[in-house]
């Protein structure tokens, strides 16, 4: 059996009628996984009347029963046996996610623009390359300017293991504008959200994904750390 991850943006379709969940029950070989980061982006989209708290994790729980993936102690993350309900519940008490999230998202505004500036990210254009390229190239720039590689920056950076390495990597390919997107604090609270449900992803077969730009940066990631994790559309990933 086959295990295979939906992003967020593939639940809200769902919720939203372009695709059915039996569709996806239907296809032949694959079980379905959920992670903390759909928990997450839950218990922060509390409050928002478009979102139904109790509609979504009844929809978690049709898709993937109780197929969780849970952070694990090392580098990649570790299969779980919890209902949503269950993990929702206990994210609740334990999590104070608004706040990580805004915590986050600030220092990365902080050191952002002088990063950019002292890699000469401004004046790349990346979006012509291959994801395989870009982190290489990010890896090529940063041996030039700093006299450094970028295994050695991620060390030093204590971001080289975990969701930290994910999130360190997602927001260099954004530095670097590789399928970049219109800044607002959306775009950067979304961006620590696909890191996040990259990392869960990697134990999976496939990641299914209809954000485009998401789709690319996660390919750049996979391929700069050899993660065989696929990352498709959901009308590829339903066809074929």
């Amino acid at each position: 059996m086959y295990k295979a991850y939906l992003d967020n943006n593939v639940i809200v379709e769902i919720e939203e009628g372009k695709y059915s969940a039996e569709q996806f029950l239907n296809k032949y070989g694959y079980a379905y996984y959920f992670s903390q980061a759909h928990i997450e982006e839950l218990l922060e989209a509390n409050g928002n009347p478009k979102v139904s708290q109790i509609g979504r994790l009844n929809l978690l729980s049709k898709l993937c029963g109780k197929n969780n993936i849970l952070t694990g102690v090392a580098d990649v993350p570790e299969f779980f046996d919890k209902e949503p309900i269950e993990m929702y519940n206990l994210a609740g008490i334990t999590y104070h996610i608004r706040q990580l999230i805004h915590q986050a998202v600030n220092q990365y505004d902080e050191i952002a623009p002088r990063a950019r500036q002292e890699l000469g990210f401004d004046t790349l254009q990346f979006n012509n390359e291959s994801p395989e390229n870009v982190l290489r190239l990010i890896d090529k720039r940063l041996k030039e300017t700093s006299g450094i590689d970028l295994i050695t920056y991620l060390k030093e950076t204590e971001a080289y293991m975990g969701r930290a390495l994910y999130h360190t990597l997602m927001q260099l390919i954004d530095m670097a504008n590789y399928w970049g997107d219109k800044k607002t604090i959306h775009s950067d609270v979304a961006r620590l959200y696909d890191s996040s449900h990259a990392y869960f992803a990697q134990i999976c077969d496939v990641l299914v994904t209809d954000d485009k730009r998401m789709n690319m940066k996660v390919k750049a990631i996979y391929s700069f750390l050899n993660v065989r994790t696929r990352v498709v559309s959901a009308d590829d990933f339903l066809c074929n």
